[in-house]
């Protein structure tokens, strides 16, 4: 694969659903802008896209605030709000997965390294895609979840660096 230093830039793709269920699995939550700020360069940030999905409009004002600190660091939502159209049936998991493999090959495109959190073998499939496309792909989740949240072997394999954050501090938030 192509070596991340040669990449003009890398994106930072958040499965928002995993990195819950991360949380509450290892009692300890993530700091999305050490994350953001590590894969970085020189002092410019990675660029940070979160997604998730709300069930429903009730869901999306419980989040929002969520949503706003986001806003404010930098790190920009992504997912659908579909739920206010009337035709509209969410899937009980993974839609907000659909926009990330899209929004990962583009900007394999564009030359950007990516680093994915996530877990899902839905996204084995795009792995596949990035490795065929020789584009760097860092993995970010835990083997030290249930297996129905850690990410399944063909998932880590197919990643050129995969970090199991239960074995890294440095991307937790600090005890108070």
């Amino acid at each position: 694969m192509t070596d991340p230093e040669e990449c003009d830039r890398t994106i930072l793709l958040i499965d928002g659903s995993h990195v819950d269920r991360l949380r509450s699995k290892l009692g300890r939550p993530l700091d999305l802008v050490k994350l953001r700020d590590f894969f970085g360069t020189e002092g410019t940030p990675a660029q940070a896209f979160y997604y998730r999905d709300a069930r429903d409009i009730d869901e999306h004002h419980r989040l929002q605030r969520f949503f706003d600190w986001l806003e404010r660091h930098g790190i920009e939502m992504r997912g659908s709000q579909d739920f206010a159209e009337p035709w509209y049936q969410r899937e009980r998991y993974g839609s907000n997965l659909v926009q990330l493999a899209i929004e990962a090959v583009d900007a394999a495109h564009d030359g950007a390294a990516l680093v994915i959190v996530a877990g899902d073998a839905k996204l084995i499939p795009l792995l596949k895609r990035l490795e065929d496309m020789d584009v760097p792909v860092t993995l970010v989740s835990s083997r030290a979840v249930p297996a129905s949240i850690a990410p399944p072997p063909p998932l880590i394999d197919l990643a050129e660096e995969f970090i199991d954050i239960n074995e890294d501090e440095r991307f937790f938030l600090a005890h108070d």
